[in-house]
């Protein structure tokens, strides 16, 4: 099996063998999304170590994704373009953002990172953390359809769960493109990178490798808050090195660098 295609969809990886290529993506709720990516790419780095926050007059009108925290603790405010939440939730997930464009940005670049967690995914865990995030309504379609692909991932993979330490499962994202955005709604292409496979193997199956694509997140303002409705697959995500990268903008931190 020489040659590996990358199905970026909805929420998560999907893994699929066939007799002539091994297909990994972020598949949809159960299913393979017929779109691929580009082969390859290099691994994104860690966060950077946060410095002193600037002032919202400094700060020039890029939106921010905020690190997540690991405590339940207040975070500070973001003000101006920053977007960033003002309290992390009993999931460590960082909610509470500003009724802003900027917030809708944010929110889904730290609820891109926070379901592709493999300690949220867990069976006893993920209903109760979509409860913390998503609208009521979308908690069931959401939790269960992440169960059933990480089940088939488990066993394509050999593993008993995906929670398993061979494994390897690690999403970063890297920029942005705003869809549509209202005082209520905002649809946010969310550019990542996406990693699953089992840590050291030399099959062409289940070793782990790194792919770009990107996904759609819908959120709803609703509780004094961004509340995810839905994710879907999203346009082929770029190489980092191609110049339709340069399409997306950036995430930066808050309190970090705002150039």
């Amino acid at each position: 099996m020489s040659l590996t295609e990358w199905a970026f969809g909805r929420l998560i990886i999907v893994i699929v063998a066939t007799a002539a290529v091994t297909a990994i993506g972020a598949g949809g709720i159960g299913y393979v999304a017929g779109r691929h990516s580009s082969d390859g790419g290099p691994k994104t780095p860690a966060d950077s170590e946060p410095v002193p926050e600037q002032s919202a007059e400094d700060a020039p009108e890029t939106p921010a994704m905020a690190v997540s925290p690991t405590s339940e603790v207040p975070v500070a405010a973001s003000d101006g373009p920053v977007g960033g939440p003002t309290r992390v939730n009993e999931f460590g997930v960082p909610v509470g953002y500003p009724h802003t464009e900027a917030g809708a940005i944010s929110a889904c670049g730290n609820y891109f990172t926070a379901y592709n967690n493999v300690t949220n995914r867990a069976e006893d865990r993920i209903r109760g953390f979509f409860g913390s995030i998503s609208d009521q309504t979308s908690v069931e379609t959401l939790a269960s359809g992440i169960l059933q692909v990480d089940k088939e991932n488990a066993a394509t993979l050999g593993v008993t769960s995906i929670q398993d330490p061979q494994v390897n499962f690690d999403a970063r994202p890297l920029g942005y493109q705003v869809q549509s955005s209202s005082e209520s709604d905002a649809t946010i292409f969310v550019w990542g990178a996406i990693s699953l496979g089992i840590y050291d193997s030399v099959d062409p199956i289940r070793q782990a490798q790194v792919r770009w694509g990107s996904e759609i997140c819908q959120v709803h303002w609703q509780e004094d808050d961004w509340k995810l409705i839905d994710a879907d697959d999203g346009p082929d995500g770029p190489l980092l090195h191609s110049r339709t990268a340069g399409e997306f903008r950036d995430f930066v931190m808050a309190g970090g660098p705002q150039s």
